[in-house]
């Protein structure tokens, strides 16, 4: 199962609830809780990430002992509770709680799914979070427990949330130096590539773009091309290596042209 590094903010038996203050670079109290109100398990979160409602993901580290304020544990994701929450303003937001378990606990070595923990376990950790956000006046409603598989999705999906995103461009001639038209189906060859590995791929093909460049006797060239586009949140340069090799083949050119550029989604 995909580790992840945690960090805890409150630890097991708090009475005191924590928050990491990134302009401190430090934990502050927020609060305190109900006297004989303390958290069942370390609470924190998983740096790197952002939910629905901005904050990172909220885990609850599953293990025998509590650490301390401020501590990184690397851990191992074993499910999510799917919960939604009413804030004061009348908004509803989802406001997971992720379950993990410290790749050094003895005690938990065996567990690699919350359907393993015991459900008065669950059931608990569930009222307990309820009861919390009632002191804060807002409604916690816990809606199921979700396979590891589906957590580790979840947060893949909001650490590209953090992430800024990568527009990758393809350009390609429609014709080689003599003028003559490249076969059709290289650039559906292309156009699928793309979808396969990207899942989708903006293709600009009605009206082609025009290059211009000079050659080393300075004389200017011109290239009708067609530019495929794509977004991604990593950039994998052994990838566009080989790619780019690979069209310089088919396409008969010394050097295709390949860059990437960040953009921002609205």
């Amino acid at each position: 199962m995909k580790d992840v590094v945690c960090m805890v903010e409150t630890p097991k038996n708090s009475n005191a609830k924590y928050n990491y203050d990134p302009g401190l670079g430090g934990l502050v109290v927020a609060k305190y809780l109900p006297l004989g109100f303390v958290f069942p398990y370390d609470f924190g979160f998983i740096p790197g990430t952002m939910g629905q409602d901005g904050d990172p993901l909220d885990v609850i580290v599953i293990a025998e002992q509590g650490s301390f304020p401020g501590s990184f544990l690397k851990c191992r994701v074993i499910g999510a509770i799917k919960a939604v929450q009413r804030e004061l303003d009348g908004l509803i937001i989802e406001n997971d709680r992720f379950l993990v378990v410290p790749e050094n606990s003895k005690v938990f070595a065996n567990l690699t799914r919350a359907v393993q923990l015991p459900d008065d376990i669950l059931a608990e950790l569930q009222y307990f979070f309820s009861c919390y956000s009632q002191i804060e006046g807002k409604d916690f409603e816990p809606l199921k427990v979700i396979s590891a598989k589906d957590a580790v999705k979840a947060i893949a999906t909001a650490k590209n949330n953090m992430e800024p995103i990568r527009k990758i461009e393809i350009f390609v001639p429609l014709s080689d130096d003599n003028g003559k038209p490249f076969p059709a189906y290289l650039y559906r060859n292309v156009k699928r590539k793309l979808i396969k590995d990207f899942g989708g791929v903006t293709a600009y093909t009605q009206a082609p773009a025009e290059g211009v460049w000079s050659d080393e006797d300075q004389k200017e060239i011109k290239d009708r091309i067609i530019v495929y586009e794509v977004m991604v949140a990593e950039i994998d340069r052994d990838y566009w290596a080989s790619f780019r090799q690979h069209l310089e083949q088919q396409f008969d050119q010394k050097q295709l042209i390949i860059r990437q550029s960040t953009v921002g989604l609205l």
